[in-house]
């Protein structure tokens, strides 16, 4: 669900990405350096020249979209990989909004391509249960001989090395890698809480950042913008996907870590006391009076955002002023959204929040026991965590699509002369009729942004929401096993409805905090304790990886 709503978001601000994956994580390695440890490994591998001497082919299934581009061999960076391999690739194509439909109609057809894309996601049990079916290969040993470079990275750090192997040490797909140009670490934060910039100003207020301050701001908005109905959104639970306010109190709102240990929010004391803030909001009109039904979990509406309606919210990095006024929603010139980070209970408390946007590895690609050449397969997709493979996912052809300035790039006056003659919309639309983007194989290049919103707002707040942190966050790659997660779900769709009911009574004020601690002995009989403990023994084999 989290990849269908982000898709749809990402449309709207005028980005395309994904999120999937592990928790942030620092640098890793480069894959210049890791390179060198690749070319001994091929060595031992047996030669392997790019590109072939006779043309080989591939059929890859893969879930993309592109208003310009009908299919990816059209795309000129794909053309250039084609060269650079001599390797045909078919790609079937389907679609975010129908691929998880289309995916079981392959799986009943019994007939897979050779490679499989995001298959953690689509496979039913993961891309292990995948391996389990017989239907994707067990790459542990295939990797090791036929993927140097994908193999240098993954064991150039010991979060990648985690994260990109089971609870038994197995491969079973090959994961994105998130690098800066080559420089394996988690990307920045893509989203964060916003606020209407030009109010701060004319009011003479600076950015929230602690919890007071914040209270200070959105009664200002309310007593001196009668048209502001929401001074801030929150997510329809009463709180956003990504936890700010409540991991301002040291919680999310599900299961989090405490150190090693597993915790769930709703029986912890913090939990109690963001209620008690939100509740005290809710009745002085802070917060949006119709949250339950107004969508802001993962990014506030345009429609608020934009007419005065609400003061702050969630927004996408990319969701600047001038897209607002691009899309029509006002004609204010002096109309400005700031960003902020997470908020705190003091100065210099760490900002968390609760959602893996930020990730060394994301989605993960699978080889089908179709395939009747397996080393092909591994090669190739090995060539994809290459720089120079890299380079052409993310910005396309040097001196085409884009030029280098020692360690700074820029887009070239061609990728502006096609938004400027309505060839495409947007300089990242325009960077996407060379390249697969976001949407790839092997390292990807989160820095591909960097020229694309060269001097804008956006690169200012993508820098602000960085400052948030995950120390909080469940390692996203840990895993349980197909009876503990039978168990889980039986359990846990019952306590889930049971919080979110809770949640929004004790706000509203519909249900009193006095009762809290009788919620509390509730969520112990429909054993949440249970729940805890599976999570607990995940995240436990997860550490022993």
């Amino acid at each position: 669900m989290k990849k269908k709503v982000l898709a749809m978001i990402l449309t709207t601000a005028m980005l395309v990405g994904t999120v999937t994956g592990c928790g942030k994580g620092g640098s890793a390695a480069s894959a210049e350096s890791a390179g060198t440890t690749a070319d001994a490994a091929t060595a031992d591998a047996g030669e392997w020249t790019w590109p072939l001497s006779e043309k080989k082919e591939l059929s890859i299934w893969i879930v993309w979209s592109n208003d310009y581009v009908e299919n990816p061999n059209d795309l000129k960076a794909i053309q250039k990989l084609e060269e650079l391999t001599n390797v045909h690739v078919n790609w079937q194509v389907v679609d975010a909004a129908s691929a998880q439909e289309q995916f079981g109609l392959m799986l009943a057809s019994g007939e897979y391509p050779d490679i499989i894309r995001d298959c953690g996601t689509y496979y039913p049990g993961g891309t292990e249960k995948g391996v389990q079916d017989g239907v994707l290969l067990d790459l542990t040993e295939l990797s090791e001989k036929y993927m140097p470079t994908y193999t240098a990275l993954r064991k150039s750090s010991e979060a990648l090395e985690k994260d990109t192997v089971t609870d038994e040490g197995k491969i079973v797909g090959t994961r994105t890698i998130a690098s800066y140009f080559g420089d394996v670490r988690g990307e920045r934060v893509w989203a964060g809480m916003a606020l209407r910039g030009d109010w701060l100003k004319d009011l003479g207020l600076e950015v929230p950042r602690t919890i007071d301050q914040w209270e200070t701001v959105l009664t200002a908005f309310k007593e001196n913008y009668p048209d502001c109905e929401a001074p801030l959104m929150i997510g329809t639970n009463g709180y956003d996907y990504f936890s700010h306010f409540l991991s301002a109190y040291g919680v999310l709102g599900e299961f989090y870590k405490d150190g090693d240990k597993v915790k769930y929010g709703p029986l912890e004391d913090g939990y109690k006391q963001w209620l008690t803030l939100f509740h005290d909001w809710y009745e002085k009109g802070l917060i949006d009076p119709n949250f339950m039904t107004n969508a802001a979990d993962m990014m506030s509406p345009a429609d608020y955002m934009g007419t005065g309606k609400a003061g702050a919210g969630i927004e996408l990095w990319g969701f600047t002023a001038d897209v607002l006024k691009q899309q029509g929603y006002t004609t204010d010139e002096d109309f400005n959204i700031v960003a902020t980070s997470a908020p705190v209970l003091k100065e210099g408390d760490t900002p968390e929040i609760g959602f893996a946007t930020s990730e060394i590895v994301k989605e993960e690609v699978g080889i089908s026991t179709s395939c009747k050449d397996p080393e092909l397969a591994c090669r190739y997709l090995d060539f994809w965590y290459s720089n120079e493979a890299m380079m052409l996912d993310s910005l396309g052809i040097e001196g085409e699509s884009y030029t280098k300035d020692g360690d700074t790039y820029h887009l070239t006056d061609a990728m502006q002369a096609m938004v400027d003659e309505g060839k495409v919309n947007t300089l990242s639309e325009a960077v996407y009729t060379y390249s697969l983007g976001t949407s790839d194989f092997g390292l990807y290049n989160w820095g591909m942004f960097d020229p694309i919103y060269e001097g804008q707002d956006a690169l200012k707040a993508y820098d602000e929401f960085d400052k948030d942190k995950f120390d909080l966050m469940l390692p996203s790659c840990m895993t349980m096993t197909d009876a503990e997660n039978s168990e889980y779900v039986t359990l846990y769709t019952d306590i889930q409805t049971l919080v979110q009911e809770n949640t929004v009574k004790f706000i509203t004020g519909e249900q009193s905090l006095d009762q809290y601690d009788s919620f509390v002995e509730q969520l112990k009989t429909y054993n949440i304790d249970r729940c805890i403990e599976l999570k607990q023994a995940a995240l436990d084999r997860y550490n022993a990886r």
